[in-house]
């Protein structure tokens, strides 16, 4: 039995607590990252290395969102151990619970106005979904986090219904399964797991997807169509939040968000685009001192410098966001991507045009991490390395410029965290 008091008074609704603030969600934690996207990286990491890996990507994402959500299934419906052992130590670090007390990270659930219910409603769901994860300790010290204050109500009943639906959808589109008895087995151990659960989660669906014996592409293609589907679910059930993609792979440049009525790709979003911008403005050493400052040392230097740099990112990402669809969506044949220099005139028209209509911060920050972060980022691929090869010296010399540039304009919000922390910057 947990045993901690949880309180019964009414927590917000996520509708009240986003008003006027920009909001996302953290689902890196999520089990289902780890099953069908990150297996692989887990070889070279340690519990101790994950729980890093998560604080430094929340502390990056309260820098340039209000609040950082993180879902009750997230922390719950975790069957493997090491899941567990990196969830349970996020929420027992000290960062984390400064930035729970500052009210920068909420947890986000269901089931019923107070913490209390929301926590009942979230431990019933997470045993009857996965009957060997009834880890008490564990839930514990989940429950220490669950007050009125730090837990959002996103809605009173059990929500994301249809999963499967949109995940069969998402399966259908794949180039990869295309073998009817593979889509019948697939479909049969989506129905298995909507008869274990009620719903279709990852929980319960990979254990029955393990049993299928499928080869490690055709494992790849499904655990994409489940976080893509999941997306789409998310995207439905919870607008205005967003929900980035991390950058696992290409498969997820399709992710959009919509963001003040324009389609954002949602990887641009990601903490690791916005740790290396930082780097551009600031040095390693910089980096790593302000990642080891305790929370309420970074809250001080959020003021209305705070609101106009987060303003001045945001803009940067919808232009990188117009500009990377050039990047990667432009259709030439082999032949003229080593013959002619169309692809980097046309990204130079666009900046001309940029140029003459947009906030001075924005153009020169978007252009900085066109520069620095995008054209060198691997997740990008062969398609970026060929962009370079054309851009040649010209289009090199107007970037540089731009950085040159930004480095002597660069947001009050940057000057101030030199300031205050005593940086060297670049």
């Amino acid at each position: 039995m947990v045993n901690v008091d949880i309180p019964s008074s009414n927590s917000k609704m996520l509708s009240d607590v986003q008003s006027g603030l920009r909001t996302v969600l953290y689902e890196e934690m999520a089990e289902y990252y780890y099953l069908f996207m990150r297996k692989d990286s887990l070889k070279k990491s340690s519990v101790d290395r994950e729980i890093g890996y998560h604080i430094t990507n929340i502390v990056m994402l309260t820098l340039y969102f209000d609040i950082v959500f993180i879902q009750t299934s997230s922390i719950f419906n975790t069957q493997d151990l090491f899941i567990r052992k990196v969830a349970r130590g996020v929420l027992e670090s000290n960062k984390f619970r400064e930035m729970i007390e500052n009210n920068v990270v909420r947890i986000i659930g269901w089931g019923g106005p107070s913490p209390k219910e929301m926590f009942q409603a979230a431990h019933n769901f997470s045993i009857q979904a996965n009957k060997d994860c009834n880890d008490e300790d564990y839930f514990s010290v989940v429950a220490s986090i669950f007050k009125p204050e730090s837990v959002v109500s996103r809605s009173l009943v059990t929500p994301d219904f249809g999963m499967e639906e949109l995940f069969k959808k998402r399966l259908e589109q794949t180039t990869i399964i295309r073998n009817p008895k593979e889509h019948h087995l697939i479909e049969g151990a989506v129905d298995r797991s909507l008869e274990n659960s009620g719903q279709f989660v990852a929980v319960s669906f990979n254990p029955e997807l393990g049993r299928l014996k499928l080869d490690s592409v055709s494992l790849s293609a499904v655990g994409t169509s489940f976080i893509q589907s999941w997306h789409d679910n998310l995207a439905k059930e919870m607008p205005n939040v967003i929900v980035y993609a991390p950058m696992t792979s290409i498969n997820f440049l399709d992710f959009k968000n919509w963001n003040e009525n324009k389609q954002v790709q949602t990887f641009l979003f990601c903490p690791r685009i916005f740790a290396a911008f930082l780097r551009g403005y600031l040095s390693s050493a910089d980096f790593n001192k302000i990642l080891k400052q305790p929370y309420k040392k970074l809250v001080q230097v959020k003021n209305g410098d705070w609101k106009r740099f987060c303003d001045a990112y945001h803009d940067a990402i919808c232009q990188v966001s117009d500009n990377i669809g050039q990047l990667v969506y432009i259709e030439l044949t082999d032949e003229e991507f080593i013959n002619n220099d169309k692809w980097a005139n046309e990204l130079m028209n666009i900046i001309s045009k940029e140029a003459s209509r947009i906030d001075v911060n924005a153009f020169l920050e978007s252009l900085a991490m066109l520069s620095g972060v995008i054209l060198s980022t691997p997740f990008l691929g062969p398609t970026v390395s060929m962009f370079v090869h054309l851009s040649g010296k010209k289009l090199s010399d107007l970037f540089q410029t731009f950085r040159t540039n930004a480095s002597n304009k660069t947001s009050p919000f940057i000057q101030k965290l030199i300031r205050h922390y005593e940086l060297v910057g670049t």
